[in-house]
């Protein structure tokens, strides 16, 4: 009898186990969110792929977004571009203030992780924690890549090297960035410069303060002082007092935008306006203003663009395709800077500080994503950052008339 009631039965099952498999290979949502494992990830072809993308692009993750402080405008643009991004490669984030301290830009990782995130978009201001917050991300196994701030270069040679979780860095070239400044006050004419800057041991003005330094000097300029400040509100007092000792100086140099006001305040003070040219670097939506009215010379730009790319780094390793350099290790990728100046300001400020508007288009972004383009490589990423960040190139991508 049971002989019998098998036989009538097994067809029964099989065509319940043929409708269970059609239904799980199409239940894929956007919600779905799996994390690549180093294995996997590792076993991926890092330098090409001849693989179609997943049959679903629409797989979501959750990413944890740190940015070093809120309410200063640069940081947070920062991580506004970072969430601006997750969300047009279909992904949701999370975002806490690290409040300008390491103890809780780690906590921040910590939290992150707690949370389930299935990867982290960090910017490692904080420096001397870089190392503790790679492992907090391995010990959850939690995918990262660093922007903008990026640590240094020793610790981010330990995590190629021993963390599987490492994706990548990006970061504006802030050596060449202080170049750039350098000869463009030079080719106006000034030899002699005073700087005016952010706290000593902050990586960004450092290297910025390094390659001024370094160039102007090899073009015959004089570095006559330089103040650093705690933060912009000290900027005012400490930039009248260098100037009132350097009164001849031909050229101010801001090392980031938050510190233009301070300088256009001590030289009007000292009745200096219009006498000392003014130069930054890390033009943004603020200090863009002061080069169209004149106020700024000019100023180096393309700080920004890092924030934009990084998510694209986390996003190939999470679908299971990291890229990997020409030694198969996470790519250190740095993008150059650009000039700003009167001849060329409109057009900088109709892609960049114009709301509703992104330098980097999303097209751009999605040709550096597997699953919008399988044939994405490390060699995709040196292009676009040898010759496709300029921004006579960024306004072609937006369909714009170039410059210059």
């Amino acid at each position: 009898m049971f002989r019998g009631l098998t036989r009538k039965i097994a067809p029964i099952f099989a065509i319940i186990l043929s409708f269970s498999v059609v239904v799980s290979a199409c239940g894929s949502t956007a919600t779905t969110t799996p994390s690549a494992s180093p294995s996997a990830s590792a076993s991926a072809d890092a330098s090409a792929s001849s693989s179609a993308p997943p049959a679903s692009v629409t797989t979501s993750y959750k990413i944890g977004i740190n940015t070093w402080g809120s309410g200063v405008p640069v940081l947070d643009q920062f991580g506004d571009n970072g969430e601006y991004v997750f969300k047009v490669l279909g992904s949701t984030t999370m975002r806490a203030s690290d409040d300008f301290t390491p103890d809780k830009e780690s906590a921040n990782v910590q939290n992150f992780c707690s949370a389930g995130v299935n990867g982290l978009d960090l910017q490692a201001a904080g420096v001397t924690n870089l190392l503790q917050m790679a492992q907090t991300a391995q010990n959850a196994k939690v995918p990262f890549v660093i922007n903008t701030f990026v640590g240094s270069d020793a610790d981010r040679a330990k995590l190629a090297d021993s963390n599987p979780y490492y994706v990548g860095s990006i970061a504006n070239d802030l050596v060449e960035d202080g170049k750039t400044v350098a000869d463009i006050a030079i080719a106006d004419g000034c030899k002699t410069a005073v700087i005016l800057g952010g706290n000593i041991g902050d990586t960004t003005q450092d290297l910025r303060l390094q390659g001024f330094t370094e160039e102007f000097t090899a073009k015959g300029g004089t570095v006559l002082a330089n103040a650093r400040c705690t933060d912009a509100s000290e900027a005012p007092a400490k930039a009248e007092d260098m100037l009132s000792a350097n009164k001849d100086v031909q050229a101010v140099y801001a090392m980031v935008g938050d510190y233009v006001p301070g300088a256009v305040s001590a030289l009007d003070n000292l009745g200096l306006t219009g006498k000392v040219n003014i130069y930054l670097s890390g033009v943004d939506k603020h200090s863009a203003g002061y080069i169209k009215d004149g106020t700024v010379k000019a100023g180096a730009d393309g700080l920004f663009l890092a924030s934009y790319i990084a998510p694209t780094l986390l996003l190939n390793y999470l679908d299971g395709h990291p890229i990997k350099d020409q030694n198969g290790k996470a790519p250190e990728l740095r993008n150059n800077c650009f000039k700003v100046d009167s001849a060329n300001i409109d057009a900088y400020m109709s892609i960049f500080t114009t709301d509703g508007v992104n330098p980097i288009t999303d097209d751009m972004l999605k040709n550096l994503c597997w699953r919008y383009n399988s044939s994405v490589t490390y060699q995709t990423y040196v292009d676009l950052l040898d010759s496709g960040l300029t921004l006579n190139a960024l306004l072609t991508a937006h369909n714009l008339p170039t410059v210059g």
